[in-house]
């Protein structure tokens, strides 16, 4: 593990809440360019004698940030890539690491994925790719595991070979559009792997900072 991470200081956001999005619904249309609303915090993150941004899910989904529709695109209910690189930018400006929360082992209902078992139904190559109920219905619509009672959140098959190879994939594709512009590394459930880059300024040491103002 890179040195940096032996003393960073993580600063929590649960970005949907944080802006005051709407965590029950996702219309898609128009874009809400609220990312920003995290940038005016920055300085008091390194006041605090953090160094260390971590966010939460700030994939497109469903409603809450993890029922994720699609892990390449940021939740139009926070912005664009344009808001993204501005928060990059400001952290890199104080020495902030950043921290993304990937989210692997299930996916929402409207992902393309489960559509297209739901289509191919019981049986089917596209439906092995899902944790299902022993007991499906002949003929009727397929039945998923879901993540801890949630409905909504369709857990993938992790012992599937191709959906290991899908996450690898995901992780590699992430490592294109997202980790250009991170200077930190990526948190992910339900599969192994980091993205670390490095800094255009140096982190604070956070552990000097500690108690000043």
């Amino acid at each position: 593990m890179p040195a940096w991470t032996e003393h960073v200081i993580w600063w929590h956001v649960y970005p949907l809440g944080f802006v005051g999005a709407d965590t029950t619904s996702n219309p898609h249309d128009p874009v809400q360019h609220r990312l920003g609303d995290v940038l005016p915090w920055l300085d008091d993150v390194v006041d605090l004698g953090a160094n260390g941004l971590a966010l939460g899910p700030i994939f497109d989904s469903e409603t809450h940030g993890y029922d994720t529709i699609d892990h390449l695109t940021l939740d139009p209910r926070l912005g664009d890539e344009a808001d993204f690189d501005q928060l990059i930018a400001a952290c890199r400006e104080r020495g902030i690491r950043v921290l993304l929360d990937g989210v692997f082992n299930h996916v929402a209902r409207s992902n393309p994925l489960w559509q297209a078992a739901v289509s191919a139904g019981p049986g089917s190559a596209e439906a092995a790719w899902f944790r299902l109920e022993a007991e499906q219905t002949p003929g009727g619509e397929l039945k998923p595991a879901v993540f801890e009672g949630h409905g909504h959140l369709v857990e993938l098959d992790l012992a599937h070979p191709p959906v290991a190879d899908y996450g690898d994939a995901r992780h590699a594709a992430l490592a294109r559009p997202w980790g250009r512009r991170l200077a930190a590394r990526r948190r992910v459930r339900g599969g192994a792997g980091c993205l670390a880059a490095d800094s255009r300024r140096r982190p604070v040491d956070a552990s000097r900072r500690v108690g000043r103002r």
